[in-house]
């Protein structure tokens, strides 16, 4: 069995900052305005985004009171994540300050994707805050508000609490107002068009001088103001490194920001082979809950460890066999690229979608199904974000939801390799579906329903292919129940994020598909669980089937219906969540190498 390496040795470098002084990039800890962050100086207006508008709504709720926030906020426990920087070279140490300014830059553009009147909100919380007389109500709605991105709870539904409206679905990328219903009408009846209006990077607006009519306006143009220092940062780093594999990803990303054409720049990430690595620029499509079209800016700035990539290496081999294996007709099945790197990586910093409530410990990219073609998917596990998760959220709660006989099972080997599953299996299943005579991606096809019901196979197909390499010998045969423990108790972790958030709602199902299927058991009188492996083995096969089925059909009704039906917060869910108050919900990283303090 391949374990997770144990922790680095970590130091903290102040060359970092120097490295930034002498670029002239102004090393700097985190700001209370995001904006200023970067640069150090207020934004001019620039670009169709880049004005900081005044927000005229209310700065809280009735039901937000003090005390309330304040038992959100200690959801987000402060926790330091280091990283071994002391064998880097001196080159390296600078071209890592220079991916840290740009990475920065990155939480300007993402505030404006979660919601175009976010500067001008924020800063009128902040000047709450800081007024005379100003409370711990004023400091806790701008603390909250920073830890959410925005005034809407993602762990509550999107409830507000800094503010007097609801969540707009379609965040900043649409015009509000605008329904899902009227963008697909106007699309329908402009098809010559419709390629720009659903493209990943753009943002739609009304017509100023035509309001029915709607404009895609590019990220290049929408977000000028920020792209284009960042793209220099990320040529400057280029020139600082050694490393011609990172290099060339730089640069090519650097024009990626003025072109909106992320292929190239997508096919070089998947070709890094650096210590330092920097994953940066619009991917996910979280935020768009309206159509689960448009793609948020975030960045990851990671150093690798390459003993402890190689050694997980093996399993990117299996990948074909994984997809033969899936428990579907040879039809359903896909074939991609095999190159699929493994890397394993500590966090040096993040920013934009990457930093907002609950921090990623892994990912699968890049999401263009072009290059997963072609040369597969990287999956990159940030280690020092795991270790942490498992040790401060992970092992309490099981200790509350699980019973005590099955609690030495619990495995921080197993949660590790859970989630390197998960990530590995973002690259099997279906990729595209037919819909008349055009063939799409499946995520077009399900729109925002695409996320969660991916996420929740993400995690069920990584506890199959788990299961898979047991039976293979990869892993000793006793890591079954100890893998079964763990994942179950796994995703209480994940539905604590709300059934609003992509992985808490793929979280649900799972759940309540295991509890009908007889999976696991819940006992009213303890709040705990006992799992029965055998039937959660066959329970974890038909959801694996069910899932990939649904995929492959791309019908957004049945996955609507599905997820109506299973991504729901349970009587039994319900009652074991309301015994884990007191753990934190997840970290709220601090990351030394950038200059940021507790």
């Amino acid at each position: 069995m391949l374990r997770p390496v144990t922790r680095p040795r970590t130091v903290r470098l102040a060359s970092l900052v120097s490295a930034s002084a002498l670029l002239g990039l102004g090393a700097c800890g985190p700001s209370t305005n995001p904006d200023e962050a970067s640069t150090g100086e207020a934004p001019d207006p620039g670009g169709p985004l880049s004005e900081l508008l005044v927000s005229e709504y209310a700065l809280g709720t009735e039901a937000a009171t003090a005390e309330v926030l304040q038992a959100k906020v200690d959801q987000f426990v402060p926790v330091v994540l280091e990283a071994d920087l002391a064998s880097l070279p001196e080159g390296e140490q600078e071209a890592l300050a220079a991916l840290i300014e740009a990475a920065r830059l990155l939480d300007p553009v993402f505030d404006r994707q979660v919601w175009v009147d976010y500067p001008g909100h924020e800063a009128r919380l902040e000047a709450a805050a800081q007024a005379e007389g100003a409370g711990e109500l004023e400091r806790l709605r701008l603390d909250y508000f920073q830890i959410m991105r925005g005034p809407w709870d993602r762990q509550d539904h999107f409830a507000p609490f800094a503010i007097d409206i609801a969540h707009p679905p379609g965040a900043g990328f649409y015009p509000p107002g605008l329904s899902a219903e009227d963008f697909r009408a106007y699309a329908d009846a402009h098809p010559a068009r419709r390629g720009e209006l659903e493209s990943l990077f753009t943002v739609v607006q009304r017509d100023p001088q035509a309001p029915a009519e709607l404009v895609a306006v590019p990220y290049s143009q929408a977000f000028a103001q920020w792209l284009e220092p960042a793209a220099e940062r990320m040529r400057a780093a280029a020139e600082l490194t050694s490393n011609e594999s990172l290099a060339t990803f730089l640069r090519s990303r650097a024009d990626a920001f003025a072109s909106d054409d992320y292929y190239q720049s997508d096919k070089d990430w998947m070709d890094l082979d650096s210590r330092v690595e920097a994953t940066i620029g619009p991917y996910e499509t979280y935020e768009d809950e309206l159509l689960g079209l448009k793609a948020s800016f975030e960045a990851f700035v990671t150093v690798s460890d390459p003993d402890a990539s190689k050694k997980l290496s093996v399993y990117k081999e299996w990948l074909p066999k994984m997809e033969q294996h899936l428990p579907v007709d040879d039809a359903v099945k896909t074939q991609r690229g095999a190159e699929s790197p493994i890397r394993v990586v500590d966090l040096v910093f993040t920013s934009g979608d990457a930093r907002k409530s609950v921090q990623t410990i892994a990912f699968n990219l890049p999401n263009d199904e072009r290059v997963r073609k072609e040369k597969g998917a990287k999956k990159v596990m940030l280690r020092n974000a795991i270790n942490a998760k498992f040790d401060a959220i992970m092992t309490p709660i099981a200790e509350r939801v699980i019973v005590a006989e099955q609690l030495p099972m619990l495995s921080q080997d197993a949660f590790f390799n859970e989630v390197l599953f998960h990530e590995l299996s973002h690259s099997l299943g279906p990729a595209t579906v037919k819909q008349g005579d055009r063939e799409i991606e499946v995520r077009v096809a399900l729109g925002a329903s695409y996320s969660p019901l991916e996420e929740g196979k993400a995690d069920v197909m990584g506890a199959w292919n788990i299961l898979y390499m047991i039976d293979e010998g990869l892993f000793p045969k006793d890591f079954r129940e100890p893998l079964l423990v763990t994942y179950f108790a796994g995703l209480f972790r994940s539905v604590r994020f709300g059934v609003a958030e992509a992985h808490g709602k793929g979280a649900a199902f799972q759940i309540n598909r295991f509890l009908e299927a007889k999976a696991a058991t819940f006992d009213a009188e303890t709040g705990k669980f006992t799992v029965d492996p055998a039937k959660l083995e066959q329970a974890i096969e038909a959801l694996v089937r069910d899932v990939v089925m649904l995929q492959h059909a791309g019908d957004k009704g049945a996955v609507d219906s599905f997820l109506d039906t299973y991504a729901v917060v349970s009587p039994e869910m319900e009652q074991a969540l309301g015994s884990l108050s007191g753990i934190p919900i997840d970290i709220r990283p601090v990351y030394p190498a950038a200059g940021e303090t507790r």
